[in-house]
């Protein structure tokens, strides 16, 4: 994408002039200001910049010139380490505020599957409305809800933010699907606007399911504080299969859960190959597969998610075909034909 160079331009520039000021260990607000909007009414925008080892969600605050605090959410609920997210106020008309502030900090221990959702757009304003324009592609195994995109419009040197700007919400990008988004400045500033950065997304949580083929397809709940990347099905060794790369420096604990098919069932886990020590335990209905990864990228099979032993099925399918014989010789007893 284009906008990666100028990404790390203000990647490098924000580390060098927050070194010395800020530790390294929680969420920054990196820029920061104000414009007069069309309607006249005080807009304040800015940026968080998460120096924490393990995603947040913030809200940011600003106490207005007649006594209220008012607070609101960063554009993206769920802020990577090391990644950033922008944050507007539209203040009543004639109304002032303080400085923004990061008033709530919240630590998310919820998996990154940003890696499903592929952005591709050009970092120059297109147009006379000097619009943000581009596509969303899912690559992922599952649909994703309620997507949003949002970018920052900086002045040319990087000291300051112009503006935010958000797309429309796109209600569902089926897996495999490509759509449109386009987020539009505010008319005072257009003419400002040359180019945007950093542009992120924003969307629920997926309805977690891996097709397997044929229409079938696996319920699941992953629990890591990790990016997840390449989640499948693979029929060849009966795995949920998927890339993983712990956020802790130390790396993190893993916890999936999958459907209990039968008593016998037997689930293991492979990671990067290897036989990998794991707790797994199903309580009748539900399998709880819990393992530790270690810093760095991994590969992880998790084997045996459908395999059902034949017994009970053939057990199963012998006791209904018995049953079917025996009531049909009670109908025909009953009804016996002289």
């Amino acid at each position: 994408m284009h906008i990666l160079a100028a990404c790390a331009v203000v990647l490098v520039f924000v580390f060098s002039l927050f070194t010395t000021a800020f530790a390294f260990d929680s969420p920054v607000i990196i820029l920061k200001s104000s414009f007069l909007d069309s309607e006249g009414r005080v807009n304040v925008v800015g940026t968080v910049r998460n120096f924490a080892s393990t995603p947040v969600q913030v809200k940011v605050g600003v106490v207005t010139d007649d006594g209220r605090t008012m607070q609101t959410p960063t554009y993206g609920r769920v802020i990577w380490p090391l990644t950033d997210s922008p944050f507007k106020f539209v203040l009543d008309r004639g109304v002032n505020a303080s400085e923004p502030f990061i008033m709530e900090v919240q630590e998310s221990k919820v998996p990154n599957y940003n890696s499903m959702l592929v952005l591709s757009y050009g970092s120059m304003a297109v147009g006379e409305e000097r619009a943000f324009v581009g596509t969303i592609k899912n690559i992922g195994p599952f649909d994703a809800y309620n997507v949003s995109v949002f970018a920052g419009i900086h002045s040319p040197d990087h000291k300051s933010q112009l503006e935010t700007v958000k797309s429309n919400i796109i209600p569902v990008i089926k897996s495999g699907e490509e759509l449109e988004f386009t987020a539009l400045p505010d008319p005072a500033i257009r003419e400002d606007v040359l180019y945007y950065s950093c542009a992120g997304l924003d969307y629920d949580a997926p309805i977690t399911t891996i097709k397997t083929g044929e229409g079938g397809f696996i319920p699941y709940n992953l629990n890591a504080v990790a990016q997840i990347s390449s989640m499948r099905y693979e029929n060849s060794t009966d795995s949920i299969a998927f890339g993983v790369r712990p956020y802790a420096p130390n790396g993190g604990a893993l916890n999936l859960t999958i459907p209990q098919l039968s008593q016998k069932q037997t689930v293991t886990v492979m990671l990067d190959g290897v036989l990998h020590d794991a707790s797994v335990r199903g309580d009748g209905k539900t399998m709880y597969i819990d393992f530790f990864v270690p810093q760095g990228d991994h590969q992880v099979q998790v084997q045996g998610v459908r395999n059902v032993p034949e017994f009970p099925f053939a057990m199963l399918a012998l006791a209904t075909v018995t049953a079917g014989i025996i009531a049909l010789a009670r109908v025909k007893a009953a009804f016996k034909i002289y």
